[in-house]
C-alpha cells in the first residue's frame, strides 16, 4: 500500500510537471484573457455606471484566468507528446516527464483531455453558453498545430510555430471581451472581434519577441535539427529581430491605449513597458544563447504588473486621473 501510494503521488507531481504547473510559463497564457476582461469591464462601468460592478468584472477575470491557465496545461501535455522524438535530443527539455519515461502516454493523454474538457465547461460557463465554440475552436485548433509548425515542410510555406504561438496566447482576448456582455446583450461576435482586436495585435507581437529571445537559448541543438524557427531563420540577426518586434509591440500597446483615453494606463503600461524594453534590448546578447531566460522572466513580471495596472484602472471607474 505504502508503495503504491508514492507512486500515485509521484504521478501527480509527474502529471503537473508535465502541464508546466510548477513554473510560471502556464501563467502567460492568462494576461490577454485577464487584461482584456477588466478593461472591457473598465469601458462599461465608464459609460453606463450601474450596468455592472467592479466585484463581477473581476469575478470574470478570474474565471477567464482559470480557463486560460488550464487549457495551457492541456496545451502543454500536446507538445510534449508531439515533440517527444524532439525533446529527448535537447539539452533543456530532454528531463520532461514524458521524455524521460516517468509518464506513460496514455496517462499523459487522459491527463490532457481532463484539462481540456475542464476548460470548455468553464468558458461555457463563463459566457453563459453563448459564442463557446467561437471562444474555442481557433484556439484549440491553433494549438493542434503548433508543434507541427517546427517542422521543415513550414518552413516552405513561412509559417513559424512563433506565429501560432502568438495566435493561441492572444485568443483569450476575444474571450475577455465577450466575458462583458454590452447593454442589452446585443452586439454581434464580429463587433466583439472588432472590439478585441487592439488587445489581440498587443499580446500576439508581444509572445514573438519573448519566445523568440526565450527560444534563443536552444538554438545550438535547433540548427542541429534544422527546427523550423524565427530565432533559427535570423541566425546572427536576431539582436535586429527584437528590436524590431519590440517596437511592434510597443505599437500595438499604443493602439489599445488610444481607445481607453486614460492617462493613468499610458504611464503605467505604455511608460513601464518602454523602459523595461529598452533595458532588455540592452542586456540580450547574441553570443550567450541563455541571455534569454531572464529576459522571458522579466516578461512575466511585466505581465503581473500589468494585471495591477488594468485592477487600478477598473477600479478608479476608468477615468484614468
Amino acid at each position: 500500500m505504502t508503495y503504491k501510494q508514492r507512486n500515485t503521488n509521484q504521478l501527480a507531481i509527474d502529471l503537473i510537471t508535465l502541464s508546466r504547473f510548477n513554473r510560471y510559463n502556464p501563467l502567460l497564457a492568462t494576461f490577454s484573457g485577464v487584461w482584456a476582461t477588466i478593461l472591457a469591464g473598465s469601458h462599461k462601468i465608464t459609460h453606463s455606471p450601474n450596468s455592472v460592478t467592479s466585484e463581477y468584472v473581476l469575478s470574470q477575470a478570474l474565471l477567464c484566468f482559470i480557463c486560460s491557465f488550464v487549457f495551457c496545461g492541456a496545451g502543454m501535455v500536446w507538445n510534449d507528446w508531439i515533440d517527444l522524438h524532439i525533446d529527448r535530443q535537447v539539452a533543456r527539455t530532454k528531463g520532461r516527464p514524458l521524455a524521460r519515461g516517468a509518464v506513460t502516454t496514455s496517462e499523459a493523454l487522459v491527463w490532457m483531455a481532463f484539462q481540456f474538457i475542464s476548460s470548455w465547461v468553464l468558458v461555457s460557463w463563463m459566457l453563459e453558453g453563448e459564442n463557446v465554440q467561437a471562444a474555442m475552436l481557433p484556439v484549440t485548433l491553433s494549438t493542434i498545430l503548433y508543434p507541427f509548425a517546427k517542422r521543415p515542410i513550414f518552413r516552405r510555406l513561412h509559417i513559424y510555430p512563433q506565429y501560432l504561438l502568438g495566435f493561441t496566447l492572444a485568443y483569450p482576448s476575444l474571450i475577455g471581451t465577450l466575458a462583458i456582455k454590452p447593454e442589452g446583450n446585443a452586439q454581434p461576435l464580429w463587433a466583439s472581434i472588432n472590439q478585441s482586436l487592439p488587445m489581440f495585435v498587443t499580446v500576439f507581437t508581444w509572445t514573438l519577441y519573448l519566445n523568440t529571445a526565450y527560444s534563443y537559448q536552444d538554438v545550438v541543438d535547433d540548427q542541429k535539427m534544422n527546427v523550423n524557427s524565427a530565432y533559427v531563420l535570423a541566425g546572427s540577426y536576431i539582436h535586429h529581430l527584437l528590436v524590431v518586434l519590440a517596437v511592434l509591440v510597443l505599437g500595438a500597446v499604443g493602439w489599445q491605449l488610444y481607445g481607453q483615453e486614460s492617462q493613468w494606463l499610458w504611464g503605467g503600461w505604455m511608460g513601464v513597458w518602454t523602459w523595461s524594453f529598452l533595458g532588455q534590448l540592452v542586456r540580450f546578447d547574441k553570443s550567450r544563447p541563455e541571455s534569454g531566460g531572464p529576459l522571458h522572466k522579466e516578461n512575466f513580471a511585466l505581465g503581473v504588473w500589468t494585471v495591477f495596472v488594468c485592477v487600478v484602472e477598473l477600479l478608479i471607474g476608468g477615468n484614468g486621473c
